[in-house]
């Protein structure tokens, strides 16, 4: 059973990373799926999965380019797609710490589940008590 969850297809934001410098982001959603660029070049994506109207969980997300990563664009894009989903009644998001395997560029999982778990902590989650998701509840 699919669950519709209405949010317009393609919109730009104008947002500041890290580095205090400041760009325009073209975000596209389309179904689950959430693809952001700079300048027509793809620099984030995250895919959901909405369990209910109320409660979705992150299946996967990245920084599109390896060098953008820790600049920012990450926490920004989030933040963002986290609001619109607020907009649009989600009120319980939760997403995995890690993976079997860490993404190229990773010593391995640990060290990316350490890298996670402050990632989402500084964008609102909160880490489950048995250490394995991160869980955010909007507003």
């Amino acid at each position: 059973m699919a669950i519709a969850l209405y949010i317009r297809k393609d919109y730009f934001r104008g947002v500041t990373l890290s580095d205090k410098s400041a760009h325009i982001l073209e975000f596209h959603y389309q179904g689950e799926n959430v693809d952001v660029f700079e300048d027509g070049a793809p620099v984030f994506h995250l895919q959901y999965f909405l369990e209910t109207k109320f409660k979705a969980e992150i299946i996967d997300f990245y920084v599109t380019d390896i060098r953008l990563r820790g600049k920012g664009y990450g926490s920004v894009c989030m933040i963002e797609i986290l609001d619109q989903l607020s907009r649009k009644g989600v009120t319980l998001i939760r997403a995995p710490l890690g993976y079997k395997l860490a993404p190229v560029g990773y010593e391995g999982p640990a060290q990316y589940e350490v890298l996670m778990a402050g990632f989402y902590e500084k964008t609102g989650f909160s880490i489950t008590g048995d250490e394995d998701a991160a869980i955010q509840i909007l507003g």
